[in-house]
Order: C-alpha cells, then structure tokens, then sequence
C-alpha cells in the first residue's frame, strides 16, 4: 500500500517534469529552424570566449637536458659494445663508464660487435634528478647471441 502511494506522488512529480524537459527540448529545437533565431545565438556564441586545451610536450620538458651515467661490468668486454644515441654512433666503451648527454625522447640504444662472445652487461649508474626514464638501475645484457638492445626514451619531470 506504501508503495503505491509513493509511485503515485513520483509519478504525479516525474512525469510532468519529464514532458516539459521533452517539451522544451522540442520547442528549442523548432526554435533554431528560425534564421533570424539561429543568426541571433551565432553571434551570442562567437562573442563568448574559447578556451583552448593544448596537446603535446610543454616547452620547459621539451628543451630539457640532463646526462646519464652508463657502466658496465667488464671494461675489455665492453670495448667491443657501440653505444648510438638516436642512431647516431657515440663510438665505443673506452672504459667501464660512459657518461652521455640527452634531450627528452632521446634513445640510447647498443650493439655488439661480437654477439656471440661472452655477455656484457651495462646499468645505468646514474641520471639527472628530474629524468624519469631510463631509470637508474636499469640493466642492458649484450652477448650470447644477442646483438643490439636499446633503452627506454628519455624522458623528465
């Protein structure tokens, strides 16, 4: 019984509320068929101001530089190992550590001249404070078999 009343007081409330949305919807709608009505609201939403969202890389992370420290385990090793960053030949490791410059979306990538000799592995020791990729401790096995490999993008804060 209590709940045919209260369908009865929502029905008594919703419905009128549901045919004037409907109605008004309508008559909007038929309202902007008018060219004098449609030339009216034109200029009312040209004269409003846009906001525009902007996509990409903001300036500051675009221009962003920062150094990464490379080391590997066995300098002889690693002699044989040519680091490129974004394809461009840094030349060989002359020591177990190699420090170079990056810009943001820079990749460090490696090949090994001699894949098929013993393994070589190269960790990044360190990098900038606001580099979030490659991160410090991220490990490159070379050797085996296995010729090129290549770190993350660069990428900062």
């Amino acid at each position: 019984m209590a709940i045919r009343r209260m369908r009865r007081m929502l029905d008594a409330f919703l419905v009128p509320v549901a045919l004037g949305t409907v109605s008004t919807l309508v008559l909007a709608q038929l309202a902007m068929q008018v060219p004098r009505v449609r030339d009216h609201v034109e200029a009312m939403v040209q004269t409003h101001t846009v906001i525009s969202v902007q996509t990409g890389t903001p300036p500051g992370v675009a221009e962003a530089t920062g150094s990464i420290v490379l080391m590997a385990d066995s300098a002889a090793r690693a002699a044989n190992v040519i680091v490129f960053r974004n394809g461009v030949s840094l030349g060989p490791f002359t020591t177990d550590e190699m420090q170079i410059l990056v810009h943001s979306g820079d990749v460090i990538s490696f090949r090994d001249t001699t894949p098929a000799g013993p393994p070589v592995t190269i960790y990044v020791q360190d990098g900038d404070s606001d580099m979030l990729y490659p991160v410090t401790g991220e490990t490159i096995t070379l050797g085996n078999g296995a010729g090129t490999a290549s770190l993350e993008p660069v990428g900062f804060f």
